[in-house]
């Protein structure tokens, strides 16, 4: 039985998935010749050009030693640093984040050649993401994907090499009109949504979102980025469908430029030139097939993703809008109903939180009882939120004469969520406090995929049967 190239090419990225868990586990750093490769991709074209079940195991294989090797220059890294730790060093890194203020500091996460990833507090300064920095201070070890800590190290030099990164600087400067009509709060807030300035929103206001369960709309997502997209999309698709699918791809890249290369960016770019590349065609991608295709092409650009909080996170809710929800729609709607605005939006964050409360938990170690409620009055005003604070800057810099009004109505907006997430950050008692860093949590994974596997099943079986019938008929 011949097999559709596209199992192969899937069982390349499952190969990619299980290979980065391995390999995070077992730390090899045999794979780092660029002969493996090679091997990899000789393998996968085998698979392809055979296409029968028995290459399935070959391109899963060819998978696991692309991943060894992409990886194995991290291992190797974090040898070399831990033979530093507790040694006074002296390094020069770049800022691959935008830095988080806390107390009068800022925290970086740094990309040394030599060391890898690093993260270090240092005094408030003129830091900015892409910048390099010279620091000096005691190597401490690490934690997740950082290799290592510089406690408390002193800034020797900053330098930012001209023109530098121009989609930050067209992003501060977006975001100084904004804020020069909004109140702090609120511009912190509206930034959040739309430019993924994390660090201008407070830390007690911080605390309230992750006591509700809502710490994920002010990092820039796939639910941001999809907002800008369908904007672009109702915009250009009046003109033909490939002036839809080129404004499309633009805000994207523009999109990922301003917000930074981050673990949940790169994922959402990922999916959604996918998802528009096949509408442009006609085509349709199973959601799995998605999911897994992101997941694995996301490793391969950063292997160390796999221990990511915000990689984990979005994935999770992704994974339960994309494949979780439509499940439960069948069951609560029928097969041929759609649900209506407000069942819609409770039942997918009812998903996204079910996959995603494991990963709060083990980070956390807690998670918010009343998650689900604040999520259905927050989330659909946050795509209003996100317009009118884009027509806020935009009106600031072209049409000053608008932006008090359209300043008002956002700030009202604004407001209304800010209230929400402090009223019931407050309530601690809906706060459920449970083991920290148990992997034992990942567990309730098990009866979830079991569910979601019955069901996929089943439609695909009830499927197949219509189309009999039909075909008979």
């Amino acid at each position: 039985m011949r097999l559709h190239a596209s199992w192969i090419v899937v069982s390349y990225a499952i190969g990619i998935i299980v290979g980065d868990i391995i390999a995070m586990i077992l730390k090899p750093t045999f794979f780092e010749n660029i002969i493996w490769v090679i091997l990899s991709i000789l393998i996968l074209v085998f698979a392809i050009l055979i296409s029968k079940p028995a290459t399935v195991a070959a391109s899963l294989f060819a998978g696991v030693l692309l991943i060894f090797n992409r990886s194995a220059p991290i291992f190797i890294s974090e040898n070399y640093t831990k033979t530093l730790i507790g040694e006074n060093i002296t390094i020069t890194a770049q800022v691959i984040k935008d830095p988080e203020e806390n107390a009068g500091k800022k925290k970086l996460t740094l990309k040394n050649e030599a060391l890898g990833k690093l993260s270090a507090e240092v005094p408030r300064a003129d830091i900015k993401r892409s910048d390099f920095v010279t620091i000096s201070g005691k190597l401490n070890e690490g934690s997740g994907s950082f290799a290592g800590y510089i406690y408390q190290p002193s800034v020797e030099e900053i330098s930012r090499p001209e023109p530098g990164d121009l989609f930050l600087k067209f992003r501060d400067f977006f975001a100084d009109g904004i804020k020069k009509h909004l109140p702090t709060k609120e511009a912190g807030l509206g930034t959040g949504y739309l430019l993924g300035q994390k660090s201008g929103v407070d830390k007690s206001f911080q605390e309230s979102l992750r006591t509700v369960g809502l710490t994920h709309i002010i990092v820039a997502s796939g639910a941001h980025l999809g907002a800008l997209i369908g904007f672009a999309r109702k915009i250009f698709g009046r003109f033909s469908r490939l002036a839809s699918l080129l404004s499309g791809g633009i805000f994207t890249l523009l999109f990922i430029g301003i917000t930074g290369l981050s673990a949940s960016m790169l994922r959402a770019g990922l999916v959604t030139g996918l998802s528009l590349i096949a509408w442009y065609f006609g085509r349709k991608i199973h959601p799995v097939r998605v999911i897994l295709l992101a997941a694995a092409a996301t490793l391969v650009v950063s292997p160390e993703f796999l221990l990511d909080m915000a990689w984990q996170l979005s994935f999770a809710s992704f994974s339960g809008i994309l494949v979780i929800a439509p499940i439960f729609i069948r069951i609560f709607h029928g097969k041929n109903q759609k649900p209506g605005f407000l069942s819609g939006t409770l039942i997918s964050s009812a998903a996204a939180a079910l996959l995603c409360t494991p990963i709060l938990i083990y980070d956390y170690g807690s998670v918010s009882l009343i998650s689900i409620f604040v999520n259905l009055l927050v989330l659909p005003t946050v795509s209003f939120a996100m317009g009118l604070t884009f027509l806020t800057g935009f009106s600031a810099i072209f049409m000053p004469f608008l932006a008090d009004f359209i300043s008002f109505v956002n700030k009202m907006l604004l407001d209304y969520q800010i209230w929400i997430v402090e009223f019931f950050g407050s309530k601690k008692e809906f706060l459920l406090e449970l083991p920290k860093n148990n992997p034992l949590v990942f567990l309730a994974y098990v009866p979830i995929i079991g569910f979601t596997v019955f069901w996929l099943i089943k439609i695909r079986r009830q499927e197949i049967k219509f189309l009999c019938l039909r075909n008979f008929a």
